[in-house]
């Protein structure tokens, strides 16, 4: 009967602490939906989260593994405000695209943008300078999560 209760209550503390883990990522997406622009940090957090299994606990954290795999630009800041020729280069290079000739030649924030419009992944009217917001940045994950128009 001991072991019973000892089961159950390991069981219900696992299942509290998923529910509280699980509010804490919804209030986290939730916050950077409402970001008028991400920083290098949001973005890493948040692409790491989508490609390795268990991703770091902070944007802080997220960045330096980030910098550390050679996903960043040079001169990357995790409080700097992300534009979208800088976030095509991260994606490209942490989901492995393989880019075209020029991408190939020059990997740059540059043709790793080009690279991600012509998959249809960046859609509508856009430039690499843009500043990213929350809500661009998740629709754009979600195109190379979904798979995009390859």
């Amino acid at each position: 009967m001991k072991i019973q209760r000892r089961v159950l209550f390991m069981v219900s503390a696992m299942v509290l602490f998923a529910a509280a883990a699980y509010g804490q990522t919804a209030a986290e997406t939730e916050s950077l939906l409402d970001a008028g622009e991400i920083s290098f940090s949001q973005a890493a957090y948040f692409t790491l989260a989508s490609v390795v299994e268990t991703p770091p606990d902070d944007p802080e954290a997220a960045f330096a593994e980030a910098g550390k795999r050679g996903w960043l630009p040079a001169g990357a800041d995790g409080g700097g405000s992300v534009t979208l020729g800088d976030l095509s280069l991260l994606l490209v290079k942490a989901f492995n695209l393989k880019g075209g000739l020029m991408y190939r030649f020059f990997p740059s924030s540059r043709y790793a943008y080009r690279e991600m419009t012509s998959r249809g992944f960046i859609e509508g009217r856009a430039y690499p300078d843009l500043k990213v917001s929350g809500e661009l940045f998740l629709r754009i994950l979600g195109n190379i999560l979904a798979g995009g128009t390859e």
